[in-house]
């Protein structure tokens, strides 16, 4: 009996770090179904032009934009119990031969997985072994991600740090030697237009989305926007991308943003085109830190911690939630800029991804 491949993803950023893996299957006329939780609504279309055309085959209800972390973990017991019921005619029980993928540390990614275990299916973590090492921090990405490597057979980790992390965990290793979100960086970043800037003059970006920011410490968060935004130059402005759950966190504060320009969520072209022509970033994401790593610009990480290597010690600087950090990185960005880094893809992740799983009995 042939293969049967499912990718389960939640958000559009799972797609764009498995959109290499998936072109892979694609170009090589392998069959595999794509299936989306409803965490967020995916943008297909937006790779297009390097995937090929591919879409949802089984798509679940979808969660509504609501920032209450009572509503999301309904939505997640319903998405699980909905998911177990939807699937039972494509799932066959002990089939080996029936193999889901799931990325990173999404919620999704976990339901996937449980999903995916319940029926007793081979499964496979991209994006494996990530640690910040502090269970709540970030949450509940880092739950998720300890909870999917103690389930998964196969573990597909970006460097020798995050295999090793593993070393106590079940299941086979491999080692792409790099994130699959290279690639997608690699396609897109040569199509970018490296003139044309939207936004005018000198800025920086700003990401502020985070639970612990925004809900669980609202206080401690106020405190961190307003160092931000106080430090501000005259001649320098404030693109702040916005989420439903950071723009109802300003609106409720009441910081004065007159210096600040918000920015709905972007295609990923837009997005990397609007930080390549940035002077720096200010983020509390996580895979922003690989890709300001890769264009050598300076980052500072709203965190305690972080969960990836790349840029530590060079262009990125993890605040530690304190305000002299904060304030001594603004005033001396231009410190932290590195050469862009010079991208090797003769041995692709996703090519090892897929000459693995082709490769399995």
């Amino acid at each position: 009996m042939q293969k049967q491949y499912y990718f389960f993803i939640g958000t559009t950023a799972e797609y764009i770090k498995l959109a290499p893996v998936i072109s892979n299957f694609k170009h090589k006329k392998v069959p595999f179904k794509i299936i989306s939780s409803g965490q967020t609504e995916i943008d297909f279309k937006m790779l297009q032009k390097y995937t090929g055309k591919v879409s949802a085959d089984i798509k679940f209800l979808p969660k509504t934009p609501q920032s209450s972390v009572l509503y999301f973990a309904g939505w997640a017991i319903r998405t699980l119990i909905f998911g177990l019921y939807a699937l039972r005619k494509e799932y066959k029980k002990n089939d080996t031969k029936q193999i889901v993928l799931v990325h990173g540390d999404t919620v999704s990614s976990l339901l996937g997985a449980l999903i995916a275990k319940i029926y007793r299916l081979r499964l496979v973590h991209i994006e494996s072994g990530l640690r910040s090492f502090k269970v709540l921090e970030p949450f509940p990405e880092e739950l998720c991600r300890y909870a999917i490597s103690s389930i998964a057979d196969i573990h597909f980790c970006p460097n020798k740090w995050s295999v090793n992390n593993l070393k106590n965990k079940k299941g086979l290793k491999i080692n792409t030697n790099q994130n699959t979100l290279i690639e997608t960086y690699n396609w897109v970043i040569k199509d970018i237009d490296k003139k044309n800037r939207k936004v005018k003059g000198k800025y920086f970006v700003l990401v502020f989305h985070r639970q612990e920011h925004v809900i669980f410490g609202k206080a401690k968060g106020r405190k961190i926007l307003q160092e931000i935004l106080k430090n501000i130059n005259t001649d320098m402005k404030c693109v702040f991308m916005v989420h439903d759950i950071s723009r109802d966190f300003v609106d409720s504060i009441g910081i004065n943003t007159k210096d600040v320009i918000f920015q709905k969520r972007m295609k990923y072209k837009d997005f990397l085109e609007l930080i390549y022509h940035s002077e720096f970033m200010i983020t509390d994401g996580g895979s922003n830190q690989e890709e300001l790593y890769y264009m050598g610009k300076p980052c500072l990480v709203l965190r305690n911690v972080t969960e990836r290597i790349e840029g530590i010690g060079k262009n990125v600087v993890i605040s530690k939630n304190s305000v002299k950090k904060i304030s001594n990185f603004i005033r001396n960005y231009k410190t932290y800029r590195r050469n862009k880094v010079e991208i090797n893809l003769k041995n692709k992740p996703s090519k090892i991804v897929y000459n693995f799983l082709n490769s399995l009995k």
